[in-house]
């Protein structure tokens, strides 16, 4: 998806002469001006979003690029479009999911900063820490050996309930699993804690893995129709009349 920005200069610059180039700098330079702006516009909006879905927004959103003369594109990647454009209520995802297979395992993480984390996820996170403390294991801290070493491969399994995820019949927070690996090509060690569900296209999974849905923020079309309004109502009569007569 993209917003695209372009000016008719030769139209305009007909009603001029002697200070025909003085018109065009003067378009060119308030039209980039306004692409930097919209962009601007679109950033501050994306402030009504959670810090998870905000950084994929922002992550997708492509900085202001001229493509040909006096034509500007801010192009938003394809992986951010459900929340430029919304989820319908009541979609199946188990499409997109299986991508053509018959079954497939989806991994939850409950091991990110509590910022990159919806509500849901949060209170989540909040009963794994309180749950794990009766069990004297830490949801972020390496665990080692007696030798200092870090400990690597799963570590931990623990059934934790919690509540049940849409139409499915397994508590959230079943086989609760943690992991520890060596990075590659470095000395860090990563802490992973996971729960799996699985998500196949037989009768079983029917009316189950059914998007609730999610409103369509429409921030471009928003700030595309600002940006139009003010080159037509604004920014454009006040170069015409700033170089009339001259």
């Amino acid at each position: 998806m993209a917003l695209k920005f372009d000016i008719d200069a030769e139209s305009i610059l007909s009603q001029f002469k002697e200070v025909a180039e003085e018109v065009k700098k003067n378009m060119e330079d308030s039209l980039r001006n306004l692409v930097t702006l919209t962009r601007a516009r679109i950033v501050e909006q994306t402030e009504v979003l959670s810090s998870d879905v905000n950084r994929i927004y922002m992550e997708a959103l492509g900085d202001e690029e001229e493509v040909a003369t006096n034509v500007w594109v801010i192009s938003l990647d394809e992986k951010a479009l459900w929340i430029e454009e919304g989820i319908e209520a009541n979609k199946d995802m188990k499409p997109g999911l299986l991508k053509g297979k018959t079954h497939r395992v989806i991994p939850f993480r409950y091991d990110k900063p509590e910022s990159r984390n919806t509500p849901f996820t949060q209170g989540l996170i909040g009963e794994i820490k309180q749950k794990l403390k009766t069990e004297k294991v830490s949801i972020s801290k390496i665990e080692r050996n007696s030798d200092g070493s870090p400990r690597v491969g799963k570590l931990h399994e623990f059934n934790l309930g919690g509540p049940i995820p849409g139409k499915g019949n397994t508590p959230a927070l079943q086989r609760l699993s943690i992991y520890q690996s060596q990075q590659k090509d470095s000395s860090k060690i990563r802490r992973d804690v996971l729960t799996f569900r699985t998500v196949s296209s037989g009768p079983a999974s029917e009316g189950k893995w059914i998007h609730p849905g999610y409103d369509a923020k429409r921030f471009m079309d928003k700030a595309m129709d600002k940006a139009v309004k003010d080159w037509e109502e604004q920014i454009l009569p006040e170069i015409l009349a700033k170089w009339s007569g001259r």
